[in-house]
């Protein structure tokens, strides 16, 4: 029987770890929570739940476990150290989250240790990885040339629970969504290279319609540039990796940001209130209230919807700050963690869009090629960003222990003996991308 090792029972374990428990495999999870790990392992006779530190024990938990694959559901930041403690072991590794420097400077070391480390292998990066190299594979087989992709993914509550302003529940941790109000974006557009630093990527969004589902807002998610290489094609002009959200997520973030709300520098707070901590921040002057404020440090109108959302989140409360010291980005994260939430049987949405344009040799214009995933989570079970994000990490975990990929280094999920039995498996789930192709002159 082949043995698993997860590490980490969040929000996206359960699938990952029921779908390889129903596939005979032995499953050890390991997780602060006990809680978390009941909820993952539902008492099942071939898991086996431990309370510990999947990060710094991960040594001693892969010795003790002997695992053929190890499954990390940590941070990203844990990557390269697990990374490291399975080379020490000569064990497998399978990671949904994007691939650090640190972790792809072992490819060699693994790759001569006879192990695949295989990264990028969730949602968004992973199945939109596997539709984008299943797709321009195809192009470049009928010896065309891809002029441009274009890669949208989101996860947001279905329009039945779409029920605050924000248009916007959590279904992972508030401080990956913060850290992303931050993050620097890099496109390519029509062959040249565009860098919005530092959150600015927000200024930049656009609406964008998903056939059958309608127009969404959209902006710029990282940086796109690498996946030139990634995935083969260095005659595209166009290349853009983006995030979807309903209307008005980015003007609020941008504002946010002008008041440096992601801010993450330690503050005196005993005493005050949400609604002081906010006069300080948007720099009242005397005389003004905050919504006078507000509109005028944000250049808003005073009907704006930002101000709502704001009202909303209750950053305008005259209740205390439940915590003496901490950061504007602390304080931000504890009123998502609070106020975007999702409800009992309350669904959540999953779109992904990958759109190709390419032109063949002696074949008059272009043809675009569209992948669409819209996948809706399970009333009473499993969201769907559980399980469009732990399902694929899973399925490659069994693949790997039966022996069934070859490749070894680090790798993502653009290799064909890889997204073909992943994505004919995760079919068999339920999880299925929608291929069209037409032609344009």
């Amino acid at each position: 029987m082949k043995r698993i090792l997860v590490l980490g029972a969040g929000l996206v374990a359960r699938p990952c770890v029921q779908y390889l428990l129903a596939r005979d495999m032995d499953v050890t999870v390991v997780d602060l929570s006990e809680a978390s790990l009941k909820r993952v392992t539902e008492g099942h006779r071939r898991s086996h739940a431990v309370v510990a530190d999947g990060a710094s024990e991960a040594p001693a938990l892969i010795d003790r476990v002997r695992p053929d694959v190890v499954v990390s559901l940590l941070p990203p930041q844990l990557m390269a150290p697990v990374a490291r403690a399975c080379l020490k072991a000569g064990v497998h590794l399978v990671h949904p989250a994007y691939l650090d420097r640190e972790t792809e400077e072992l490819s060699e070391e693994a790759k001569k240790a006879g192990l695949l480390f295989l990264v990028e292998m969730g949602l968004d990066p992973g199945i939109d990885h596997m539709s984008a190299a299943r797709t321009i594979r195809a192009i470049h087989d009928g010896q065309g040339k891809v002029l441009s992709f274009r890669s949208v993914c989101g996860a947001i509550p279905a329009a039945e629970a779409n029920t605050n302003p924000w248009g916007y529940k959590l279904s992972w941790a508030p401080a990956s969504l913060i850290g992303a109000s931050r993050r620097t974006a890099r496109i390519l557009l029509d062959g040249q290279e565009i860098l919005w630093p530092d959150g600015r990527t927000y200024e930049e969004s656009h609406m964008e319609l998903i056939e059958g589902m309608g127009w969404y807002e959209v902006y710029a998610n990282a940086d796109s540039l690498p996946y030139i290489e990634t995935y083969g094609i260095p005659e595209v002009q166009t290349l853009y990796r983006g995030t979807i959200r309903y209307p008005g997520w980015s003007e609020t973030i941008c504002a946010m940001n002008v008041l440096e709300l992601f801010d993450e520098t330690p503050l005196d707070l005993g005493g005050k209130t949400f609604c002081a901590f906010l006069v300080e921040r948007a720099q009242a002057e005397a005389g003004e209230s905050l919504k006078e404020t507000l509109c005028r440090r944000l250049g808003l109108p005073p009907y704006a919807a930002v101000l709502e959302r704001f009202r909303w989140l209750g950053l305008l409360d005259d209740r205390p700050i439940p915590f003496e010291r901490g950061s504007a980005r602390d304080i931000v994260s504890f009123l998502f963690a609070e106020r975007l939430v999702y409800e009992k049987d309350e669904r959540d949405l999953v779109i992904l869009q990958d759109e190709c344009l390419a032109s063949f040799p002696g074949r008059p214009g272009t043809v675009r090629y569209c992948s669409t995933l819209v996948d809706f989570g399970i009333p009473g079970g499993d969201s769907s960003i559980a399980r469009t994000t732990g399902l694929p990490p899973a399925i490659a975990a069994r693949l790997i222990a039966e022996g069934k990929i070859e490749a070894r280094g680090v790798h993502r999920p653009v290799l064909a003996e890889i997204y073909e039995p992943v994505l004919a498996e995760l079919e068999q789930e339920g999880i299925v991308l929608k291929e069209t192709e037409e032609n344009r002159h």
